[in-house]
């Protein structure tokens, strides 16, 4: 048991002793919650705000696919492990990127600190040196073609030059990761809804024992609340990780910015193509600008998001501390006060991309023999040809998750389609009447019933 209370944390570092078994303490934890990533369900969510500052305007609807991220900010030893793979297999990092710093004197930050000091081109070299050290195939390319491997240099790849139907890890779009960071909520400035709060996040005057710096990954609200219920501090019994958001993520409010995929764009959210793509609720995860802005003034910046440790909520940077402020730095920025977190998409290798192309004109009308013709469109959704919009996840043929619109989930295979089967429906059996094009007609065995939804998933 640490012998004082985490909120004297000066105290416990003039003692040796203590400071060993205070740096022993989190670096455990840190490892216990390991790189742990939350699975994130496919569904829209209200992005942005209709008051505060105008680039944050109009909230509006996007539709996220499903997807893994990163319960914590990458820390500083997870980057080292990493990185070490990636100079033994033909990765080069820029030289001026800096060990990670701490504090106000630029201290070197301890290896259970979140990477920062690193640039939008190595956070991005490096997340493909992750996925392939993991045997994943990689997002990030240097050619539109997708056949050259993004390992060195400082490329501003635009989002053709990414393969978004790979599992690999790759930063989170700015609409990915203000859903990740909202956990469900609606309309809130902050993680947990209501104001800010000096216990649940690291922020500059927060209270917090490090001293205007970043804190260990995980520290709010996991080893702060463990390291009190040791002191019993306070006499209150805390939850481990009762205090994390919905998504079960840390640090998502201050600590330290993190980069997401985008160009910057001002005006994006009203862009009436935007907003269009919006409207349909198909496209996934909102892609931002597909090439850098003109605007003289912010073109050429990547999106950040998150507040850090210096941002004040008593001055106009306590601004930076909501979850819809829009950041933007050049992406050859490195910054203490900046680092990043993974996501992947839920997909499986050669998931449904293996199916026979009609055609020489239009490879991405596929047909497989079992399930009909579908055209794949540039996200992870396809359109079949009578069962219309479908998001698919499984291997294929054998093994298949099918999102339908009216239906939520089914499970089928090659083998028994077009039996479906519907778990959340009471664990039912359905069958697809392929003859009848026009609409989506299903007999439900256990009711011993028809059920119809036109291509709109409407119910008929």
């Amino acid at each position: 048991m640490f012998p004082c209370p985490f909120s004297v944390y000066r105290r416990i570092a003039r003692s040796p002793v203590h400071a060993v078994l205070f740096a022993w303490f989190i670096s455990c934890f840190v490892r216990l919650c390991g790189d742990d990533m939350s699975y994130i369900p496919a569904g829209s969510y209200l992005m942005g705000v209709d008051t505060h500052l105008p680039d944050e305007r109009p909230a509006h609807f996007v539709f996220i696919s499903a997807l893994y991220c990163d319960q914590h900010e990458i820390s500083l030893s997870f980057w080292e492990e990493v990185a070490r793979w990636a100079r033994a297999n033909g990765y080069a990092f820029d030289s001026r990127v800096r060990t990670a710093k701490i504090g106000p004197s630029y201290s070197p930050a301890p290896m259970e600190h979140p990477m920062n000091m690193v640039t939008w081109y190595d956070v991005v070299k490096w997340c493909n040196a992750r996925t392939e050290k993991e045997g994943r195939t990689p997002a990030y390319y240097k050619d539109t073609s997708l056949t050259q491997v993004y390992r060195k240099g400082d490329l501003d790849l635009s989002n053709d030059h990414v393969n978004w139907f790979s599992s690999g890890y790759r930063l989170p779009t700015e609409a990915e990761w203000e859903k990740v960071a909202r956990g469900g909520l609606i309309g809130t400035d902050y993680p947990w809804g209501g104001g800010i709060d000096g216990s649940r996040g690291n922020y500059r005057l927060s209270g917090d024992p490090f001293d205007n710096g970043s804190t260990p990954v995980g520290y709010f609200d996991g080893n702060q609340v463990i390291m009190e219920r040791y002191n019993s501090y306070g006499g209150q019994d805390f939850s481990p990780f009762e205090m994390v958001n919905g998504y079960g993520l840390f640090d998502v409010f201050g600590n330290v910015n993190e980069w997401c995929w985008d160009w910057y764009d001002p005006e994006w959210y009203g862009n009436p193509f935007t907003k269009t793509i919006n409207s349909l609720a198909l496209v996934s995860n909102n892609l931002g600008p597909s090439t850098v802005p003109t605007d003289d003034i912010v073109g050429g910046t990547r999106v950040i998001r998150g507040g850090s440790f210096q941002h004040d909520e008593g001055s106009e940077s306590g601004n930076a501390l909501r979850l819809a402020y829009r950041h933007q730095r050049k992406p050859d920025t490195a910054l203490r006060t900046l680092g990043f977190r993974c996501v992947r998409s839920d997909i499986k290798e050669k998931l449904w991309f293996d199916a026979l192309a009609l055609g020489s004109s239009d490879a991405k009308w596929k047909h497989l023999d079992w399930f009909g013709t579908f055209f794949q469109s540039d996200y992870n959704w396809i359109y079949h040809s009578t069962l219309g919009w479908i998001y698919p996840v499984g291997e294929g043929s054998y093994d298949n998750w099918l999102f339908i619109d009216g239906l939520d989930w089914l499970w089928t295979n090659s083998a028994v389609y077009p039996y479906v089967y519907s778990p959340l429906s009471g664990g039912i059996w359905l069958w697809y009447d392929r003859s009848r094009t026009e609409s989506q007609w299903f007999y439900n065995f256990k009711e011993q019933a028809w059920i119809g939804f036109d291509l709109t998933g409407s119910e008929k």
